[in-house]
C-alpha cells in the first residue's frame, strides 16, 4: 500500500492501493488498439477481457452504444474492460514505478488458467525514473513507452476484484474498479514523490494492526478489501479464486448513510436497509435507534459502522458474499492487544 504524500493525503498517514483517475484522452485511445493488433494480440484475447452481464455496474459498462465488438471500430475505446486496466497498468507505473507488461514471447502463456503478471525493469533502453516521470507529466507518454520496449500492457493479468462508489452524500465523489494482481518475485519500487511518502509490504493482518492502532489511516473500502484477504492466506490458493471469481462479474458498492444515536452506518447492496436508488440518498437519513439496536433490528445485514466510541470502522456480512466473493472477515480479538 501506498502513504499519500502531504499534497495528496485526506488526513495525516492516509493510505491507499496504488491506483489513479481515468485519462479518457490516453486510455481510451485507438492507438493503443492499432498497437495492440502491430503487436500480434489477437482480438480474442482482447474479447477474454470483456464481460457481458446486464446488470454490470456503469463504470464497467461499455462506453456508448452498440455491441460489444464496437469496441474494435475507430472512435475510441468501447470497453472499458480494456480501458481501466490500461489506467491501472499506467498509474502503477506512475506511482511506484512496476511496469507490468508481456513481451511477444510472453504473449504465448495467455492460456494459462490462472495468471502472473509480467514486469520489467532491466532493459537497455529503459530509464525508469525519466520515463515514470514523462509517463506522470504526461499520461500518453505510457504508450510511447510500450513501444519503446517493445512491450504490451500485461492487461490479463489483473482479475476483476470489486467496485466502489462514494456514497451519494459526498457532492463529489468517485467511482473505482480494484483489480488483483499477482507477481511470482517482489519487484523493487521507485517512489513518485509527489504523490506517495513511503510504499508499505506487509500482511494484511499487520496493515489492520496498524490502522487499529492509529498509525495508518484507511478509508472504508480499504478495510473491507483488507479484511476480504485475511480469508485466504495462501498465495496459490488466492490467485485460482481471483481468477476465477473474476469471470463472475462485480456489484457496484455505494454506501448508503445512516445517522444512530451513537454513531454512523454505511448500508451496503443485500443489506435490509439498503435503498432501491442509492446515488439519490444525498443526504444523511437519521434515526433514533443506536447502531447495535438497528443491527439488532436487521435481518440481513451488509454494513460497516462506527460509534463515538470507537476509531476505527466494524464491518458486517451474515449471508453469503455477492458475485462468489470471500466475505469480509472479523477482526480477530488478539489483534487489539499486540
Amino acid at each position: 500500500m501506498l502513504k499519500r504524500s502531504e499534497a495528496t493525503a485526506i488526513t495525516s498517514n492516509h493510505s491507499v492501493f496504488p491506483g489513479g483517475l481515468l485519462d479518457t484522452e490516453a486510455d481510451e485511445n485507438v492507438a493503443w488498439l492499432d498497437y495492440f493488433e502491430q503487436f500480434g494480440v489477437s482480438q480474442a484475447a482482447l474479447r477474454r477481457l470483456v464481460l457481458i452481464d446486464e446488470h454490470r455496474p456503469a463504470i464497467l459498462a461499455p462506453q456508448g452504444n452498440g455491441c460489444y465488438d464496437r469496441f474494435f471500430k475507430r472512435s475510441k475505446i468501447w470497453a472499458r474492460e480494456i480501458t481501466l486496466r490500461l489506467t491501472a497498468l499506467r498509474e502503477c507505473f506512475e506511482e511506484v514505478g512496476i511496469l507490468l507488461c508481456r513481451s511477444r514471447e510472453q504473449l504465448e502463456q495467455l492460456d494459462a488458467v490462472a495468471l502472473t503478471a509480467q514486469f520489467q525493469q532491466q532493459h537497455p533502453n529503459f530509464d525508469r525514473e525519466s520515463w515514470q516521470r514523462r509517463v506522470h507529466n504526461k499520461p500518453s507518454e505510457f504508450l510511447h513507452l510500450c513501444r519503446e520496449l517493445q512491450v504490451v500492457p500485461d492487461l490479463w493479468a489483473l482479475h476483476e476484484w470489486s467496485a466502489w462508489a462514494s456514497p451519494a452524500i459526498i457532492k463529489k465523489g468517485y467511482e473505482t474498479v480494484f483489480y488483483m494482481v499477482f507477481v511470482d518475485t517482489q519487484p523493487s519500487l521507485l517512489v513518485e514523490p509527489t504523490e506517495v511518502k513511503e510504499c508499505l509490504w506487509r500482511s494484511p493482518l499487520e496493515l489492520l494492526r496498524l490502522y487499529l492502532h492509529g498509525e495508518l489511516w484507511f478509508m472504508p473500502p480499504q478495510v473491507y478489501e483488507l479484511l476480504r484477504l485475511l480469508c485466504i492466506k495462501d498465495y496459490h490458493k488466492l490467485l485460482e479464486f481471483a481468477a476465477d471469481r473474476s469471470k463472475l462479474g462485480t456489484t457496484m458498492f455505494l454506501p448508503v448513510c445512516y445517522s444512530c444515536s451513537d454513531g454512523l452506518i454505511f448500508v451496503l447492496p443485500g443489506d435490509d436497509l439498503y435503498v432501491p436508488e442509492p446515488q439519490l440518498s444525498t443526504k444523511v437519513i437519521e434515526l433514533a435507534d443506536t447502531v447495535a439496536e438497528l443491527r439488532d433490528l436487521s435481518k440481513c445485514v451488509h454494513r460497516y459502522e462506527i460509534t463515538s466510541q470507537d476509531s476505527f470502522y466494524k464491518v458486517l456480512l451474515n449471508f453469503p458474499a455477492l458475485n462468489g466473493h470471500l466475505p469480509p472477515k472479523s477482526l480477530p480479538v488478539q489483534l487489539h492487544k499486540l
